[in-house]
């Protein structure tokens, strides 16, 4: 377990040491002037209350805020952000921010992300004040059967009928399918300006990607047994050569973040302990055991991938659950027992039937690299995972501890 910790508190650490600075082509609007040079991209929080500007990349750093500037955006990523007033409400005042334009004509959608890490929205006709976009969600209780039910009331729909109005496509068909989310509202500006021939600021949208790459993995397992059985008095040592792969999906929505992804692997994970249970005695006959787990494994580790934005060699965390599968096992256990001058030997299957434990849940986390190779790209990454073990006897608790080093290609 200690590894695992250590393995988790090393993403901590890359997450420290690489999320500092980003700065990419961009620009700054002040006193109406357009600034090009290098804005920092960093996240969506700090976005709307702050921008860090470069006018030339090993220029000093310049930090402003939103009365300082008329806004700010990147070229490459085409986000523009704006100094706007976001309307108080009940618990929050009037605020001054950074809000990111998903849809700029006679009709705005606006966004920001608070310090909840909650999404909210904004609405603006014809450069008018900007009008929140919200949806209620509350339980209600039945009367009669004293059940709890969830209620969603969606009153960001008749902004938006209101505001739409003059456009004869937008239905109450139409729009009862509209989603406070970043691409069902961008989706149903852009239709209304063009609905009504305005000009308008379109980014072009980033669609969700899977990409397979395949994975080599060379895996130094080891088995760990406590209890009263007497297994638990053996040493195991891992004997295999431990060399597996297999498929790697990786899942990336960039509309909803640029450096999480989802990846999904399925993998072959060959492992292969021996053990010894020395001296047992008994009346004058000696007793001892070698023992032999000849285990291979399908995997199916789920991860949430981090990966860090900046430079050539990008670093990533990734963490979460893991699946395992014995779809082939060899258990054999040698007895060997002796008394004065007589001896013999017998084998059998070790942890016969219904003791053995054929599958296992556990945690894994990993931390490597991510390098471009013209157009293709090589992860390289260690990885620790801690498993249930393969006994389902309460005298013998077990678990797998494995340290592994993958490599992966996407051509």
């Amino acid at each position: 377990m200690k590894h695992f910790y250590l393995t988790l508190i090393t993403c901590l650490f890359f997450g420290q040491a690489f999320a500092q600075t980003d700065f990419r082509p961009g620009y700054i609007v002040q006193h109406g002037d357009t600034l090009r040079g290098y804005v920092d991209y960093r996240g969506a929080v700090r976005s709307s209350k702050m921008t860090t500007y470069r006018p030339a990349p090993d220029a000093k750093e310049q930090a402003f805020s939103p009365d300082q500037l008329e806004g700010y955006g990147f070229y490459r990523e085409q986000k523009i952000y704006e100094s706007k007033r976001v309307p108080a409400t009940e618990a929050q005042a009037e605020q001054l921010l950074f809000l990111q334009a998903l849809v700029k004509g006679r009709i705005s959608i606006y966004t920001y992300r608070d310090g909840n890490d909650r999404d909210h929205f904004y609405l603006s006709k014809e450069g008018a004040n900007l009008v929140e976009l919200v949806e209620q969600v509350y339980t209600r209780t039945d009367p009669k059967s004293g059940k709890k039910y969830r209620v969603v009331d969606r009153p960001y729909l008749g902004v938006i009928a209101s505001a739409f109005s003059d456009c004869p496509a937008f239905t109450e068909k139409r729009l009862e399918n509209v989603m406070l989310r970043h691409s069902s509202l961008a989706k149903v500006g852009i239709e209304y300006n063009r609905c009504v021939g305005s000009t308008q600021f379109t980014p072009e949208p980033k669609k969700a990607s899977i990409t397979l790459v395949p994975v080599v993995a060379l895996s130094f397992p080891s088995l760990h047994v406590s209890g009263s059985h007497y297994y638990a008095r053996g040493d195991f040592r891992s004997t295999g050569l431990g060399l597996g792969g297999g498929i790697a999906m990786q899942v990336a929505n960039p509309s909803m973040s640029e450096k999480l992804s989802l990846i999904v692997e399925l993998l072959y994970a060959p492992y292969r302990f021996e053990g010894k249970v020395e001296g047992t005695y008994n009346t004058g006959r000696t007793t001892s055991y070698d023992l032999l787990f000849d285990l291979n494994y399908l995997k199916l580790p789920l991860q949430l991938r981090y990966t860090f934005p900046k430079g050539k060699v990008r670093p990533f965390a990734n963490i979460g659950p893991s699946y395992s599968y014995a779809v082939h096992s060899k258990r054999v256990e040698s007895r060997y027992s002796s008394f004065h001058s007589t001896s013999y030997s017998e084998e059998k299957e070790a942890l016969p039937g219904s003791e053995f434990k054929s599958h296992m849940f556990g945690a894994v986390a990993g931390v490597g690299i991510v390098y471009p190779i013209r157009t293709k790209t090589l992860f390289l990454e260690t990885r620790y995972e801690t498993t249930e073990g393969i006994s389902m006897l309460l005298s013998l608790p077990s678990s797998i501890k494995t340290f592994s080093l993958m490599a992966g290609y996407k051509f």
